[in-house]
């Protein structure tokens, strides 16, 4: 009976019970009747051998796959370990963090510095590009952009071998220095600040097209005051065509996704935005744009979306192989809707949304750590979902595959210049339609952040 005393505060706090009580009573029967024949071993509080039962119980509620868990697993590795080797071999994404353990939140260049580093070998020359210089960063202040070349990292020349291990030691000293080319002075980066999600947005006038464009990085809250700022600044100038790009989007809150979302469609607060699928403890549940827009923001005024929609029947969506989560959530969740277009490469491929499980007692016995399980596959309306090998584009391209590298809002940079043509029904630009060279990727600083995208979040 310890283990079901243990369960009824930390259960009773999560919200799909809070949201649905009679959940509640159904899962403390379950739990009573594992009391009576519970024979696994008992810890002392506050060891890992604890930590890792807790882990494994919350897991044997709430996991996607709980049924796979092992019977016997070894308590005697430390949390990370443990959490690892427990998890399904189909599980990319549950986390289990802690703020006490910095490799639970390992860095990264974007993460630490506002910039992402790829190098490219062409004809077995290899040069090592900026593809993106978050605006606002240090970097970006002191003129850094997207597409410089990079010479050498710390004062050490950079080739397709060492890029790993020289980002590593900056990231260790929370420090990087880069020599690029055309400038006579290093830049020294020591950290940056987050600026709004809204990158950058454009309204381009092309063959007789209003075409407004906006590059969306995340979906944090704070992002829709911005979104509907430009929605209704698109409305207010007549746009008539959206082009949303997302190639780095790694996710965020659902409730941002399917606010966008109703100012893009014509869906009304009671059309069903996604459809959650879990294990047999949690079962199916539908959710209108409604349901998911009031997790965050309230009261709800529907109508403070509905008023800033476009002229539009429908949706460039550019894409890329770090376009994660709640972004492809709302790539899937669209064409119930409205016709979309997608330009890009395929997908990260997540496609579950995660619980936050935390130990709330007082005080905790488990620690800082937090779990973050995958719990529900997510699906649009009309049940089409199972993407974890990722979206495909509707028209494939590289934004690495011609160089040099423009700016997003450009409209000659690669993948806007096809969603362009496609509007105009104008000929390719010269630019784009060169055979380009073959460029292989040898370093992406991106792929060490994927793992740790923003989680679909069904906390609220």
């Amino acid at each position: 009976m310890r283990r079901l005393r243990k369960y009824i505060k930390i259960i009773g706090q999560t919200p799909i019970f809070r949201a649905n009580p009679a959940i509640l009573p159904l899962l403390l029967l379950l739990l009573v009747n594992g009391c009576k024949k519970d024979k696994d071993p008992v810890f002392d509080p506050g060891t890992d051998q604890y930590i890792n039962d807790w882990v494994l119980d919350s897991m044997k509620v709430y996991y996607y796959w709980n049924n796979t868990l092992p019977n016997k697993p070894n308590y005697n590795l430390n949390p990370l370990q443990f959490f690892a080797s427990i998890k399904n071999s189909n599980d990319r994404f549950s986390q289990l963090l802690n703020e006490d353990v910095p490799e639970s939140y390992p860095k990264t260049l974007y993460s630490s510095f506002g910039i992402d580093l790829v190098t490219l070998e062409t004809n077995n020359t290899a040069q090592t590009l900026l593809r993106l210089v978050v605006p606002g960063s240090d970097g970006f202040q002191a003129g850094l952009k997207r597409g410089d070349r990079v010479l050498t990292i710390d004062g050490t020349a950079v080739n397709a071998s060492n890029m790993s291990s020289l980002t590593e030691t900056s990231l260790k000293n929370s420090s990087i220095t880069l020599e690029v080319e055309g400038y006579e002075t290093p830049f020294i980066i020591n950290g940056y600040l987050r600026p709004n999600p809204v990158y950058t947005t454009k309204i381009w006038d092309k063959g007789g097209k209003k075409i407004g464009y906006i590059f969306l990085n995340n979906f944090e809250t704070r992002a829709l005051p911005r979104l509907k700022e430009v929605f209704s600044d698109f409305q207010s100038q007549g746009v008539n065509e959206l082009i949303l790009d997302m190639r780095y989007n790694t996710g965020g809150e659902v409730s941002v996704a399917a606010a966008l979302a109703a100012m893009i469609t014509q869906a009304s607060e009671q059309d069903i935005f996604l459809e959650y699928r879990g294990n047999n403890n949690a079962g199916t549940r539908r959710h209108t744009f409604g349901d998911e827009i009031t997790k965050v923001f309230l009261p709800l005024n529907y109508s403070q979306y509905t008023g800033l929609r476009l002229n539009i029947n429908r949706i460039f969506l550019l894409t890329g192989t770090h376009t994660a989560s709640a972004a492809e959530l709302l790539i899937n969740n669209l064409p119930p809707y409205i016709q979309t277009i997608r330009i890009g490469e395929h997908t990260l491929g997540k496609d579950m949304a995660e619980f936050e499980l935390a130990d709330h007692r007082n005080p905790k016995l488990a620690g800082n750590w937090v779990l973050w399980p995958l719990v529900f596959k997510v699906y649009n309306s009309t049940g089409k979902g199972d993407y974890s090998t990722g979206l495909q584009p509707d028209i494939e391209a590289d934004e690495l595959s011609i160089l040099p590298l423009k700016a997003f809002d450009d409209p000659e940079e690669t993948l806007n210049s096809l969603a362009i043509s496609r509007i105009t029904g104008a000929a390719r630009s010269a630019r784009i339609a060169a055979i380009p060279a073959y460029n292989k990727k040898t370093f992406d600083s991106r792929n060490k952040g994927d793992l740790q995208t923003a989680p679909i979040r069904v906390t609220k």
